[in-house]
């Protein structure tokens, strides 16, 4: 299998092989016997160090523990975290990228059982600790997820009892808010219970874990029926599932609600976890997922309404995922502000309407729809990247206020904490 690696990647050799030194003997006595004595190979390390290389005309191949990784030359002398490369007091690249030769290859390579070490021509030694590599590799971080979720229906969220975080606690202490932000990562949502039902005091909440993100909507808003925007929102109709500011080119990260008072009846918030109906479709429909992640949309706002005048467009798919590991991270789904679609070619559509029905049903099963009554006191975070919102109608008079955060300094915060996002 090796042979037939290494033969392939040959192939395909961008820079014309560099004279090498004899070979050592191969930890793989039958590599001798498979490859061509055409090709020159470097390979040390004994069997116990449960690791092995070897030196290909542009790239290193690096076996450690389980993992086969292949390193370009270039990369290893790029990424190099020597003083006179990298500042390690600001996590800064020192050294130029630019003036890396394209075509450089290692002069010599030694293995301990903690470190790879990688002499260039100039004298320039580089030290690369074995965890290190195989954290920082295609082929490790392919393996691996940028942010842990629990992925949730109404009956797997009700059953997990996640608790809300009391106020004072998120505020004041380190322990209330990491257990805040481990629920909102994991969940996408997250409680705070006994907050003062008053704007300022949301303010206070929000900006403990994160910079205020200002829009056309100001920086924090008060939320009635009083239709003084041009959106539906702020009508008493009922909302399907969507996410907000689908019309932005980088859609809000995390919506803040608190519902201030309500004196009538309804107006349920309705909330349902994107990737969960996202990977119903990945194993069910996995062609009709691939298309959602492919093809991208326009989503539009017009309002002409007082003295608010917004005409607002961002592109992008329905679902996002990471090229090297195929990880969702967004969903943009609104059906209000989806505007036409004139970025699909006559015969990909049908088979996108295809695909989005079917995200559609998932989205719409009952199961998979939990519905909360917002109160006074009673503030929700929403991930607007994955978790959808709405209501349904109501009576009376209620009032909402609430904000947009920067996803960036949420994250942030959370990582301040120890924990993974």
């Amino acid at each position: 299998m090796w042979g037939r690696q290494l033969l392939r990647l040959f192939s395909g050799s961008r820079c014309p092989p560099k004279k090498t030194s004899k070979c050592h003997p191969s930890w793989q006595l039958s590599f001798k016997h498979i490859l061509p004595s055409s090709v020159r190979q470097h390979h040390t390390a004994p069997e116990s160090l449960n690791c092995a290389w070897h030196l290909n005309s542009d790239h290193l191949e690096l076996k450690f523990g389980d993992t086969l990784m292949r390193f370009d030359y270039v990369w290893l002398r790029d990424h190099c975290r020597s003083a006179s490369c990298y500042n390690t007091k600001t996590n800064q690249r020192s050294l130029d990228t630019a003036s890396v030769d394209l075509c450089i290859r290692p002069k010599t390579v030694r293995v301990d059982d903690t470190t790879l070490f990688l002499t260039w021509p100039d004298g320039h030694v580089t030290r690369y600790g074995l965890e290190w590599l195989l954290k920082n590799s295609f082929e490790g971080q392919k393996q691996q997820v940028m942010q842990p979720r629990l992925l949730w229906n109404a009956q797997i969220y009700q059953e997990a009892q996640v608790p809300s975080v009391d106020c004072q606690s998120f505020l004041e202490t380190n322990e209330g808010l990491k257990e805040f932000l481990q629920n909102f990562l994991l969940y996408g949502i997250a409680f705070v219970e006994n907050v003062p039902p008053t704007k300022e005091d949301t303010e206070i909440l929000a900006e403990r874990i994160s910079l205020i993100r200002e829009t056309i909507y100001g920086r924090m808003w008060y939320f009635t029926s009083d239709f003084s925007r041009g959106d539906t929102a702020y009508t008493k109709l009922a909302l399907d599932r969507h996410t907000d500011t689908t019309y932005f080119q980088e859609p809000c990260g995390i919506q803040v609600f608190h519902c201030l008072r309500h004196e009538g009846t309804g107006g349920r918030t309705l909330l349902v976890d994107g990737f969960y109906a996202a990977e119903q479709v990945r194993q069910q429909a996995p062609d009709d997922f691939e298309l959602l992640t492919k093809v991208p949309l326009k989503h539009e706002y017009i309002e002409n309404v007082g003295g608010c005048h917004n005409h607002m467009i961002g592109v992008g798919p329905v679902l996002n995922v990471y090229p090297w590991n195929n990880e969702l991270y967004l969903i943009r789904y609104n059906n209000y502000d989806r505007a036409v679609i004139n970025t699909v070619p006559y015969d990909t559509v049908h088979r996108w309407y295809t695909a989005h029905r079917t995200l559609t049903t998932e989205l719409r099963r009952p199961e998979n729809e939990l519905w909360v009554k917002l109160k006074p006191g009673k503030a929700l975070f929403v991930d607007n990247w994955r978790v959808l919102h709405g209501r349904e109608s109501f009576t009376g008079y209620r009032q909402l206020c609430g904000c947009y955060l920067t996803r960036d300094d949420v994250l942030n915060t959370a990582r301040f904490l120890g924990l993974k996002a």
